[in-house]
């Protein structure tokens, strides 16, 4: 994937996917002059990066009697 790519499947600016190459937050290669990203790569940064909602706990009733 290059960086066209990963901003439209990630839906952030160019300068945005800049930000996380600077920080290391997502792995890519250099070719050229040219980012390309690993589609595993992508795939796994936007796995980690999705919140989660907690799993619901049932309520517990305690009868007092």
């Amino acid at each position: 994937m290059d960086s066209q790519d990963v901003c439209r499947a990630l839906d952030i600016t160019k300068r945005t996917l800049q930000s996380y190459r600077e920080k290391g937050l997502l792995p890519f290669s250099r070719i050229g002059g040219k980012y390309f990203y690993r589609l595993n790569d992508v795939e796994a940064f936007l796995e980690a990066k999705t919140a989660r909602r907690p799993a619901a706990h049932p309520i517990s009733r305690s009868t007092k009697a």
